[in-house]
């Protein structure tokens, strides 16, 4: 662009045009639809004259990716005026197995503008990705001269390499990548073709729907009753295993299991008991069980599996999932909120099931009642805190105001909680005090449910409710046909959170993804199959190395089962596999140190054989901590007793002592706790919820987060 010498100066847009006109001359660009693109491109106020050239390499290099994706600009250099381009090529690592790799292309700018001009963009593109690439030949020359020694390369296959290879093929150029991805892939065959001789071994290793013969063996009727809570689904369900001539009971807490066997009894269907600690023989056609007890070996009429919405439960569904797919019975009545309809479906769909809905409808109202003053709760009402320590303070809140108060929250044996239901039940108590342990298996009539907090440590970290948990224990309230329900708060907070879960749709889970846990033919044939011995290691490759067939199942071995096992591989190693197993299954909690060596010594004691009695010195102070601590202990015990009864001998004794705790636990929690003088706090900033007893101003997160 010519000025006038008296003119005024060029812009920096213009110097730029200019110099790109010269360029494309030079290069012979200036008529083709790449050469006026470029000079149509904003220069930008960072453009530097002496850019230009790695401009318009840049700008051709998108050109081509334009053309086709496949072609990736690398960089250019100014000293050698020429550009590297990334293309994917193939690398023959087997005689018909190849490997999908990038290519690196240099092309001096001269040349990439010739063919630029002459074939286009599109074309440019097409003779880059037709390219062969002598970086190739040679690889695939040395691996010829000199195969990799890794296990696998012999069976390596096309989905290995894909495994290894297809979601972000290496560089050409970059040896360590590529030989690494190499392991990968032979790694992947090893295992593959591990797995595969494993399941020609073992039908059904893969298939986990196969590890349920009885069940396959049946094409059973599914009858779904599915709604919110007081909508009469348990009902329906217990009558038809009432009427069924076998039938079985499965539900998610003994407390539960006792209660329905206590129904069916009085539908006058003699029942037993069988959950993980007791055996109450009273019937040989019907039982009531927790759902980890359930029976695959027999055919019954009917089974109930209750509570299905668990399925997707964390820590049990596993549960839930074998029990649907393994229960061999004609009928399977299933129960759960709306929620659960997909996951039935689903895996109706995958069992070969006829498959029935019936929704239901709740027989009365619930509805939000708004914000409570904590001072005049009326009686009637259930105040919900999510953690022992909060329960108890609260009933010391309320007990201060004049109010008669039981307690409800995990850690009470089933005999205590079904004590403290009884007491409100009856009238001896004004309010209940409870953890979300009120949301299954206890129905107290309650006019309302008072959230104290809608926050809760789940065991991992402390989160907000779901509106499922909050329909869950907030449904109990308005019990019956036509009876009102309600759900309150004692902070505008957690107003909102209740009053928006009732007026929401319940979320429904996706049922593409449901817990597996392994049988006692996987673990056999495992450690079979790998000469392994030890426990540990066959849940590892169980949870980490299987993928079961059709992609709905996926293995899982929870971490407490994990570190039981490496305990019964170090305390009882003797024992058969099968055996350690069942040991790494038992419900102790080895986090707490005492529970910890008590189970190693009857470990130690189950090996070698030998009788196992109960302690006779544990903690007697009395406190509710000691007495919840040993009725635990007392729990494991039984458990123990029921797997081996020739050892755990000391039932009577254990019986006696748990009875005994049992009624000083109930005498302290109806004690009167009113003179610790306790008030509802929150904190000043967010509104949560505070324990009564704190002496701050701010919860702990926001104290974190440097908000006070």
């Amino acid at each position: 662009m010519s000025r006038h010498p008296d003119g005024p100066p060029a812009s920096h847009g213009e110097i730029i045009l200019t110099a790109r006109r010269a360029l494309l001359v030079e290069l012979g660009l200036e008529a083709t639809d790449v050469g006026r693109a470029f000079l149509a491109e904003p220069a930008g106020p960072r453009a530097r004259l002496h850019g230009v050239r790695a401009a318009l390499a840049r700008f051709a290099a998108e050109r081509l990716t334009e053309a086709d994706a496949r072609v990736v600009f690398g960089r250019y250099r100014d000293n050698a005026d020429e550009l590297t381009l990334e293309v994917p090529a193939a690398v023959q690592l087997r005689e018909g197995t190849a490997a999908p790799v990038r290519a690196v292309v240099t092309l001096p700018l001269v040349q990439l503008a010739a063919e630029l001009g002459r074939a286009g963009a599109a074309g440019a593109a097409a003779g880059l990705l037709a390219r062969r690439h002598p970086a190739a030949r040679e690889v695939e020359r040395r691996l010829r001269a000199s195969p990799p020694g890794h296990e696998g390369w012999t069976v390596l296959g096309a989905a290995d390499v894909a495994h290894a290879f297809a979601a972000n093929p290496p560089r050409l150029d970059d040896n360590r990548d590529l030989h690494h991805r190499i392991r990968l892939a032979c790694a992947h065959a090893a295992d593959r073709s591990l797995i595969a001789g494993l399941a020609e071994r073992n039908p059904g290793f893969l298939d986990y729907l196969q590890c349920f013969p009885a069940a396959r063996s049946l094409r059973r009727r599914v009858v779904a009753w599915l709604g919110p809570t007081n909508s009469g689904k348990t009902h329906r369900a217990l009558r038809a295993l009432a009427a069924a001539p076998s039938g079985m009971y499965l539900g998610p807490l003994r407390l539960l299991a006792l209660e329905q066997r206590d129904r069916l009894t009085e539908l006058g269907t003699p029942c037993s008991l069988i959950t993980g600690e007791e055996r109450v023989e009273a019937s040989p056609t019907h039982s009531s069980r927790t759902v980890e007890m359930a029976d695959f070996s027999r055919k019954f009429a009917v089974c109930v599996l209750d509570e299905m919405q668990l399925a997707f439960d964390r820590d049990r569904g596993w549960a839930w999932v074998a029990a649907y797919c393994g229960v061999a019975a004609e009928t399977l009545v299933v129960t759960g909120p709306l929620s659960c309809e997909p996951v039935i479906r689903r895996l109706g769909e995958l069992c070969g099931d006829e498959v029935e809905v019936h929704p239901l409808e709740r027989l009365g109202t619930l509805a939000y009642e708004g914000v409570l003053d904590w001072r005049s709760v009326p009686p009637r009402s259930a105040v919900i805190g999510f953690s022992r320590p909060l329960v108890l303070e609260l009933k010391a809140m309320f007990e201060s105001l004049g109010q008669r108060v039981a307690v409800i929250y995990g850690g009470l044996s089933p005999e205590v909680r079904r004590e403290e239901a009884r007491r409100f039940r009856e009238g001896e108590a004004d309010l209940v005090c409870a953890t979300d342990a009120i949301g299954l298996g206890l129905n107290l009539p309650l006019d309302r449910v008072v959230f104290y907090e809608t926050d809760k440590f789940d065991g991992r970290e402390t989160r907000r409710l779901e509106a499922g948990e909050l329909l869950q224990i907030g449904g109990r309230a308005g019990r019956g046909p036509g009876s009102a329900g309600w759900v309150a708060a004692f902070s505008a907070r957690d107003g909102q959170r209740i009053a928006e879960a009732l007026a929401a749709p319940q979320p429904v889970p996706a049922p593409d993804r449901l817990p597996a846990a392994p049988t006692p033919m996987h673990i056999r044939a495992i450690a079979a199959h790998l000469g392994l011995d030890r426990l540990g290691p066959i849940l590892e490759f169980f949870r980490t190395r299987l993928t079961f067939s059709g992609g709905t199942f996926f293995p899982e071995v929870q971490p407490g089962v994990v570190a039981a096992a490496e305990l019964a591989d170090a305390c009882a190693g003797k024992l058969p596999v099968e055996t350690r197993h069942t040991l790494a299954c038992t419900p102790v909690d080895l986090n707490d140190h005492h529970a910890h060596n008590l189970f190693a010594d009857w470990l130690e004691a189950i090996a070698a054989g030998g009788r196992v009695a109960f302690p006779r010195r544990l903690d007697g102070s009395g406190g509710l901590d000691s007495l919840e601590e040993t009725l635990k202990l007392i729990t494991v015990y039984r458990w123990l007793a029921q797997k081996f009864p020739t050892q755990f001998t000391d039932l009577a004794r254990v019986e006696a002592l748990r009875r005994e705790l049992t009624e000083q636990t109930q005498m302290i929690l109806r004690r009167n706790w009113a003179q610790h003088g306790l008030a509802r706090r929150e904190c000043r900033r967010c509104g949560r919820a505070l324990l009564p007893s704190s002496g701050f101003r701010f919860c702990r997160e926001c104290h974190a987060a440097g908000r006070d």
